[in-house]
């Protein structure tokens, strides 16, 4: 996936792992063009939304939605592969991780855009070829999301890989029935299934989308035609000077007069006039009809047979594993929208994978999550409950660090229950930890400590209320060289407040 909006080079690295090349800005949202560092500089792409929309509830739960759906949607030769999400915990920012199709033959991006000129015409064997790679690609993406509706189809959306295969991509726009939506944990928007005004892009909106109706399969196949018509005229389907002109042409049958107008077989009108219709009743309802008229047009206009298309599912416990990792990343950046539920759900459905995977990391990962999930509710029992099966996980991996680390989640669950002797019992264990490692590592590990209590608690300020009852804790069972390493990092955990007086309270603590 690649695009030619205002691209600049970049040097910056992305999460410790992508290598910036060059960045790309759309609209609302930006695309880096990456190597993937831990895997032998691997060409990626990373998707999300611009800084300023970080705080954008909405926005921000719009792209989880299309992570969500993208990656759900697994491998297809006919869609762009969404591989996985990546979760910046310290920026709060997401990216969907993607393929990168490479531009060829001198084109300026891989888009079917790109692949078209004004007044030179498509032939029909490459039209149909096309055609029936799109077709395929929404076939396959109904049958694993039933019900979806892409609603931004166009040439710009359409990839050409290097196999000269069409790859769908986009997602941004989809829209999908509201039960569907929440089995895939995702935040229902508002205004869904039926959006508030027309969304897509103008010159391919359905009559339906433009009269904010309730879009279906039939909308996408109409935009279908109005590619397919474009390629085999060499002009736009529907035209217009002004919004208003467009919507009316595609309200009031335009694309079926422009049609009419095209020296084209009677088969292949026939087969444009039933993706075009006004009325979307009167059109193709599903792909697999698509699909096999354009099959009959092979046959009768090539005299062509084409094999059935057979595609096997990639269950491999790789891509499980991938996906499980995915959807957790997508909760935790639900919990950053406050959309709590929608999260824990994420949580729970990565713990399924990381059961039925048999993969402990991932597991852990899991629990913890759902124990800082119910710890923002102010559930602290249930957070406890999650904390303790996380440290048994790590335990059982071989990782003590983030083990003892869940010890010190623990102890905070406790210190907001009141129950002081049991929060300094974990406390202690952290303690304790922290004398056994070396000394380079030991600033370290309290700065992770203090990230988890600042992402428990919500807050600087209520973390400092935890970590002074630490402090405290560390006089008693602590050594007092380590002790100064902790101090530097309260001092700067003070500085980021800015809170002289209370800076000054945790400089007396250590007298």
């Amino acid at each position: 996936m690649t695009n030619n909006r205002n691209i600049r080079p970049n040097n910056k690295i992305i999460a410790d792992r992508y290598k910036v090349r060059k960045v790309v800005c759309g609209g609302m949202g930006v695309v880096y063009l990456c190597v993937d560092i831990e895997q032998n500089d691997f060409p990626v792409v990373l998707k999300t939304y611009k800084p300023q929309y970080l705080s954008d509830k909405s926005v921000r739960a719009q792209f989880l939605q299309e992570a969500a759906i993208w990656v759900e949607i697994g491998w297809h030769p006919n869609i762009v592969q969404a591989y996985h999400t990546e979760y910046v915990s310290t920026t709060h920012e997401i990216y969907l991780v993607l393929e990168l199709l490479p531009s060829l033959d001198g084109k300026e991006d891989p888009s079917l855009r790109s692949w078209l000129t004004p007044s030179r015409v498509v032939s029909i064997e490459k039209t149909l070829k096309l055609i029936l790679e799109v077709t395929r690609g929404m076939k396959y993406a109904t049958t694993k999301i039933p019900g979806l509706t892409h609603c931004d189809l166009k040439p710009d959306n359409i990839y050409i890989g290097p196999d000269g295969s069409a790859r769908i991509s986009d997602f941004g726009l989809v829209t999908v029935p509201t039960n569907i939506l929440e089995n895939l944990n995702c935040v229902v928007p508002p205004d869904h299934p039926t959006r508030l005004r027309p969304s897509g892009t103008p010159l391919y909106m359905s009559p339906e989308q433009w009269i904010s109706r309730k879009v279906s399969i039939s909308s996408d196949i109409y935009s279908l035609g109005c590619i397919c018509l474009e390629m085999l005229t060499g002009g736009y389907t529907i035209r217009g000077r002004h919004m208003r002109n467009i919507a009316e042409e595609h309200i009031r049958g335009g694309a079926l007069r422009r049609l009419e107008e095209a020296d084209l077989p009677e088969a292949l009108k026939g087969f444009l006039s039933k993706c075009l219709q006004p009325n979307s009743m009167q059109r193709f309802q599903t792909w697999e009809c698509v699909e096999y008229e354009i099959i009959n047009l092979y046959d009768v206009l090539l005299h062509q047979k084409i094999e059935p298309e057979n595609i096997l599912l990639d269950v491999s416990r790789k891509t499980q594993v991938l996906k499980g990792e995915t959807i957790l990343s997508i909760g935790e950046a639900y919990l950053d929208i406050h959309e709590i539920p929608a999260a824990i759900n994420c949580f729970k459905k990565a713990r399924s994978i990381a059961k039925l995977q048999n993969y402990q990391e991932l597991l852990a990962l899991a629990e913890a999550n759902i124990g800082l999930a119910y710890f923002k509710l102010g559930q602290y029992e249930r957070a406890i409950i999650h904390y303790q099966r996380a440290i048994a996980q790590y335990m059982k991996s071989g990782n003590r660090e983030y083990a003892i680390l869940n010890h010190g989640n623990v102890g905070n669950a406790y210190f907001r229950l009141g129950d002081f002797a049991r929060a300094q019992d974990n406390i202690t264990k952290v303690i304790q930890y922290t004398n056994q490692i070396s000394q380079e590592k030991v600033k370290a590990f309290w700065k992770a400590n203090l990230t988890n209590a600042i992402s428990n608690a919500g807050s600087k300020k209520m973390a400092l209320e935890y970590f002074l009852y630490t402090l405290e804790v560390e006089k008693i069972y602590g050594d007092n060289n380590r002790s100064i390493k902790f101090l530097d990092v309260l001092d700067m955990f003070m500085n980021g407040l800015g809170d002289s007086k209370k800076l000054t309270l945790v400089l007396n603590h250590s007298d």
